[in-house]
């Protein structure tokens, strides 16, 4: 049910649901791409760009310290050549190290600033080592002083402006990062707010069209069970305004043959005797059946031990006929909730079937079984005949269902007229089958009484032959 209530719901609202979603999604995947470029660009660019840069900057400030400290005055100038050949190997490492992340376009000019102020830095630092080591300490001083401290100056000054530079970038990337973010979200509210407008508007939408259907379901119920009423009621008055004529015509049939008359006569009257009842018992099997759908009366109750004493007698010759034995075991002496009629027609109907299909086995046998089940009385007619073909066990309590391959006589009413008895008065019916060893038939009816009245029999059971 709940598979076709969803199948009910429109196309468009479940493609506009399924888009908005999607759409969401996709924005949102988007968003978080922005997000994840900025964040890369500061952690792997602009933020390690300025670590090298700061690093390469404390060299060269190391660097003017020592033109400028007084310990390197005078004729001390020895120790500066190793020193500078120092300061030339850290700091290429670390200028080396910048130039290997990524740059971008508007940092190349910047980069040709470093490299070029740097490699003036390096030579003015190669000539001040060339004149020490020659002895020309007036010459060094002077190249010291003037060169290698202006190219420190110009250095520092563009390690300064490609600091600044990657800062400013820095702090643009994580204003793009928080807009970024701040407008996601707002993206995201408005398609959430689209979505659950569309997920309301279809369940509104669903709730109209299953009140709808579940309308017309109840409708239909409703005229199928007033068309079934009508079908039997009307099937009640043909087959009760037919057997009375019927009744007429058989015992006219009965007359019609008088002592002495031929036998074409006799044969013709015997014919349309046969016809008759053969009529009378589709007419009647339509009548029992239309009548088992009527509300049963609830203050009626039967005695299971007087049906099943009347039925032995009256069904005990059809049985020796048939020749087979009719056994009939009670366990129980309660009474059950219906008129004795309705369970003689149960019982009955039961017995003729199984007497019906008893087959040609070496043994012909209907046991009916009352047994007490509590709040029930469960009647079992078991036969030993040949059992119910595999596929008619699950549909034999169908109209018009019938086994033997159509040899017998009938219409297919009688198990259907049982179990539609049995159920309209708050029971249940059933079969079990083996084939080839016969089939057990039984229903179940709510018992009188409130408690059970166990009395046993003093031979077992009563049988019929």
């Amino acid at each position: 049910m709940d598979r076709v209530r969803w199948n009910l719901v429109p196309p468009a609202i479940i493609a506009m649901i399924v888009v908005s979603f999607l759409a969401a999604t996709a924005v949102g995947q988007w968003r978080m791409r922005m997000l994840d470029e900025s964040v890369d660009a500061i952690s792997h660019t602009t933020a390690p760009s300025i670590d090298q840069l700061t690093a390469a900057r404390r060299i060269v400030a190391r660097a003017q310290i020592a033109i400028r400290d007084d310990a390197f005055r005078g004729d001390a100038l020895a120790p500066l050549p190793p020193f500078a050949e120092e300061t030339r190997q850290q700091l290429a490492r670390r200028i080396d190290e910048y130039l290997a992340l990524p740059v971008a376009p508007p940092e190349q000019a910047f980069w040709r600033a470093i490299v070029a102020t740097k490699d003036a830095f390096d030579r003015s630092l190669i000539r001040f080592e060339a004149e020490v080591n020659r002895g020309d300490l007036v010459a060094a001083r002077r190249t010291l002083r003037y060169e290698v401290a202006k190219a420190a100056d110009e250095l520092d000054g563009a390690l300064m402006h490609a600091i600044e530079f990657n800062s400013a970038r820095s702090r643009d990337l994580a204003i793009d990062v928080r807009r970024v973010r701040e407008r996601g979200l707002l993206v995201a509210l408005a398609l959430d707010v689209v979505c659950t407008l569309l997920a309301v508007t279809g369940a509104l939408a669903l709730r109209r069209v299953v009140r709808a259907h579940d309308a017309l379901m109840a409708r239909h119920l409703r005229l199928e069970k007033e068309r079934s009423f009508e079908l039997e009621q009307f099937a009640g008055r043909v087959a009760h305004d037919i057997l009375s004529p019927l009744s007429t015509v058989g015992f006219a049939l009965e007359l019609g043959v008088a002592p002495g008359a031929d036998a074409k006569r006799a044969r013709m009257v015997e014919r349309g005797s046969s016809a008759l009842r053969r009529v009378k018992l589709i007419v009647t099997g339509l009548l029992d059946f239309a009548r088992a759908g009527a509300a049963p009366d609830h203050d009626a109750h039967a005695s299971v031990a007087d049906v099943m004493t009347d039925l032995a007698a009256e069904l005990g010759p059809t049985a020796a006929a048939a020749g087979a034995e009719l056994k009939m075991t009670r366990r129980t002496f309660r009474s059950v909730f219906c008129n004795p009629g309705v369970l003689t027609s149960l019982v009955a109907n039961l017995v003729r079937n199984a007497i019906k299909y008893i087959g040609d086995g070496p043994v012909r046998r209907v046991e009916v079984r009352a047994i007490d089940r509590g709040d029930y009385v469960r009647i079992e007619v078991a036969d030993t005949g040949p059992g119910l073909p595999p596929d008619l066990e699950s549909r034999v309590f169908d109209p018009y269902v019938r086994s033997g391959g159509g040899t017998q006589s009938g219409i297919g009413l009688g198990l259907a007229t049982v179990k539609r008895l049995a159920e309209a008065h708050g029971g249940r019916v059933g079969v079990r089958s083996s084939p080839g060893a016969g089939c057990t038939f039984w229903f179940e009816l709510p018992a009188a009484e409130s408690a059970s009245v166990l009395r046993p029999e003093s031979n077992g059971g009563t049988s019929v032959a």
